[in-house]
């Protein structure tokens, strides 16, 4: 009689600890679910304020050495929203990564500093000694913050787990072409001319241009330049192309797989990439920058014209650095720019133009080239003749552009050469 009157309690009991334990496990289960997300969003908003202080830095400089109040305009008006975007994501993290009161007063600041000369220089008024005195301030106070804040990738983003690894988040690679790589990619192909080939002729103009042992049909490309896809066999890898169906010329192309052993040079590289654009009817090119990563050296040249350097005019060439093949390319900004400018006549000299430039940059050389610009009615891009100055200023490079026509600062870059390549900011 006992066993039947316990029997009913024991069941009930039983039935509230499993309950109990499966509560528990949801629990933790929620608990461990809520921490990651905390978790993400706290190594997002790391990278996100990293990535503004970094940028931060190069605007702050290149306002520094920028001497036209509309560059001055264009770029601390950049820097206030950068400012702003770093002390919104820092805001989100532990005061360790420099989210104290002070860091964060420094952003706003810096926000609201740059913003009042933005408005100002797009009104016409140019830096004062003081105002070059509180930016060169600043950029150093941001380029300690930015090394606090890369230091804390050790850190953690939990202040209760100091010491904790989390370098398994893998940054983007930045893989850059040199200035006005984005170019002009609108309208009519310039540089294209000539009858519609056939999806056959593809396959032929791509034997020839590559001198590969076979050639079959692979995706069309459709878009502004419309282009038939073909697979290429080399000696021992296969490379997809696009040509274009209008004349016939190579788009771009591109190895299905990298990672060659280096054993050449960039400089072997660059020279094995010249030849190969020479040899292949693109007339005059010159070398501007490379990068180097899975045993390829991607060279950028543009085309140049009566010495005037012609940016728009880009071409890259990837090149197997333990061969010297030429395995890719891109030339969607030169088929789509290239033709015979007019007027490369300038209407300043080099000595002339440099007047222009800051005097707090130490210029080392000069030279003609066009580039693309805004045309600023929001209408589309459009190319001048401009005299480009680089030089040095507080150990950086850097390159100014000087309208040849009228001595407007037209743009700023920052140059940056690390062991991989060189790029531009």
């Amino acid at each position: 009689m006992l066993k039947k009157r316990l029997f009913p309690l024991v069941v009930v009991l039983s039935i509230a600890l499993v309950a109990a334990i499966g509560l528990a496990f949801w629990q933790y289960q929620e608990a461990q679910a809520s921490g990651l997300a905390v978790r993400t969003g706290r190594e997002r908003a790391y990278y996100s304020a990293l990535d503004a202080l970094t940028s931060l830095e190069a605007d702050l400089s290149k306002a520094l050495i920028a001497s036209a109040p509309g560059q001055h305009a264009l770029l601390l008006g950049r820097v206030s929203t950068l400012a702003a975007t770093a002390s919104e994501n820092l805001s989100a993290l532990p005061a360790a990564y420099g989210a104290d009161a002070s860091g964060l007063k420094f952003l706003n600041q810096t926000s609201d500093y740059a913003q009042t000369l933005a408005a100002a220089a797009a009104e016409g008024r140019t830096l004062t000694q003081d105002d070059v005195n509180q930016l060169s301030e600043l950029l150093e106070k941001g380029g300690e913050l930015r090394r606090h804040l890369e230091s804390g990738a050790g850190f953690t983003y939990d202040e209760t787990a100091a010491g904790e690894n989390l370098s398994g988040i893998e940054y983007p690679t930045l893989l850059y072409d040199g200035p006005f790589s984005d170019g002009i990619r609108s309208g009519q192909a310039l540089g294209l001319s000539g009858e519609e080939i056939s999806a056959e002729q593809a396959l032929a103009i791509a034997k020839d241009f590559l001198g590969a042992s076979h050639t079959q049909r692979a995706a069309d490309m459709q878009g502004p330049i419309p282009c038939w896809g073909v697979s290429a066999q080399l000696a021992d890898i296969t490379v997809t192309l696009q040509l274009t169906r209008q004349g016939g010329k190579v788009l771009w192309m591109a190895p299905e797989t990298a990672g060659f052993t280096a054993s050449l040079d960039a400089a072997a590289c660059m020279e094995r990439a010249k030849s190969f654009l020479q040899s292949h009817g693109f007339g005059e090119m010159q070398a501007s920058y490379y990068q180097q990563y899975d045993g390829l050296c991607v060279v950028s040249f543009a085309a140049v014209q009566d010495n005037v350097l012609l940016y728009p005019d880009l071409v890259k060439v990837q090149v197997r650095m333990d061969t010297g093949d030429i395995v890719g390319l891109e030339a969607n900004n030169y088929w789509t720019n290239h033709t015979v400018r007019e007027n490369l006549t300038p209407a300043l000299s080099a000595e002339e133009a440099q007047r222009f430039v800051s005097g707090r940059l130490t210029v080392e050389g000069s030279r003609l080239c066009v580039i693309p610009v805004d045309d600023g009615m929001n209408t589309g891009v459009t190319e001048k003749l401009c005299w480009e100055f680089s030089g040095t200023w507080s150990s950086s490079r850097y390159l100014v552009y000087i309208d040849a026509q009228t001595g407007a600062e037209e743009q700023v870059l920052k140059v940056v050469t690390g062991n991989d390549g060189t790029l531009t900011m």
